[in-house]
């Protein structure tokens, strides 16, 4: 059951993440300033994820892929009116809420890592550009990287919560993006921020499992 969970999920939100690493490696390529008669990376000069705007379309491309994830796989499920019916299959309702968020959050973290490996990868090769280079130069990529996903959950909460649009509804989203904004400032951020991150994450499953619990789908 969990398995067919798992496929149906992936059929339904794989070509958001598939877009969103083209979108990603647009910007990618654009920095890289590749010759298209050549097909040679030459960089546009500076200094890769330090002095260039790698990092604003990172995150702007990654929070709109984790937020179109996010309601993908609830306000679609309301629209066709599907949640009793994949409700009521023998399996615990938080085992088919935690697959779908199991599913997606994967999916955001694997298809927002590519752009950065891809331009880490390149900048590290000797000759492809004129700036210095140094793996700790790609930290703060990988810290909005992991804190991005408090925008696929708060977006999840939003779509599954029965509240209108005009309303609250969006509250845990912008909430979320909020929240997470914060955290960016907080010092030495792989120990302190981080455990915010995490916190605010944990904070959003916890309250989109006992919204599943208690909404009614009728």
């Amino acid at each position: 059951m969990l398995r067919a969970m798992l496929s149906k999920e992936l059929r339904e939100t794989v070509w958001i993440a598939l877009s969103g690493v083209l979108v990603q490696m647009y910007f990618v390529v654009g920095l890289m300033d590749v010759d298209l008669m050549t097909l040679r990376a030459r960089g546009r000069g500076g200094v890769p994820f330090v002095t260039d705007n790698f990092l604003a379309s990172f995150v702007m491309v990654a929070a709109v892929v984790a937020a179109v994830l996010g309601f993908r796989q609830t306000v679609t499920e309301s629209a066709r009116g599907t949640w009793l019916f994949l409700l009521q299959r023998p399996a615990e309702r938080w085992h088919l809420l935690a697959m779908k968020m199991l599913t997606g959050a994967i999916l955001y973290l694997v298809v927002s890592a590519i752009p950065v490996w891809i331009y880490a990868w390149w900048a590290a090769t000797p000759g492809t550009h004129v700036g210095p280079f140094e793996w700790s130069m790609t930290l703060q990529s990988w810290q909005c990287w992991i804190s991005v996903t408090g925008v696929y959950f708060g977006a999840f909460l939003s779509g599954l919560r029965p509240a209108r649009w005009f309303g609250t509804r969006l509250a845990p989203l912008i909430g979320a993006g909020l929240l997470l904004g914060l955290a960016q400032i907080v010092p030495y951020w792989w120990t302190l921020g981080l455990g915010a991150v995490l916190l605010i994450d944990a904070w959003l499953v916890a309250t989109i499992l006992a919204v599943a619990r208690t909404r009614d789908y009728s």
